[in-house]
């Protein structure tokens, strides 16, 4: 009967063994499935970011070349415009001589000083 006694300890033992190798491995499992949901988390966070931070790139990338687009423009308009005002200030300077505007109201309104005589010559085809 001793040989029995033994046998029902050892079965006890080896039982409870088993049962708390199998607790553990449940917490094991657990365990990993826990840190699986979190590095996917992470790692959606993660890719989310990544696309953000991309079309924020994209979208800011997209505004300076719009923006140098515009400046290129912006400089070649004030170059004509400062060729513009140079010209303007010559015409005024020039429309301060007596002897230019007598020779614009000849020349565009066909008038004459005082006995002058105006002769008006065709113009040629290839004008």
């Amino acid at each position: 009967m001793m040989h029995d006694h033994r046998r029902v300890t050892f079965e006890r033992l080896a039982s409870q063994y088993a049962e708390e190798q199998e607790k553990l491995k449940e917490q094991k499992k657990r365990r990993r499935k826990g840190l699986v949901r979190r590095m996917s988390v992470f790692g959606i966070l993660m890719f989310a970011m990544f696309i953000f931070t991309v079309f924020t790139l994209h979208s800011q990338h997209t505004t300076i070349q719009q923006q140098e687009q515009q400046q290129e423009e912006l400089d070649e308009t004030l170059v004509y415009l400062q060729q513009e005002e140079t010209d303007l200030r010559e015409e005024i300077e020039l429309l301060q001589d007596y002897d230019y505007i007598a020779e614009i109201a000849r020349r565009d309104f066909f008038l004459t000083k005082p006995g002058e005589t105006l002769f008006q010559l065709p113009r040629s085809s290839s004008d």
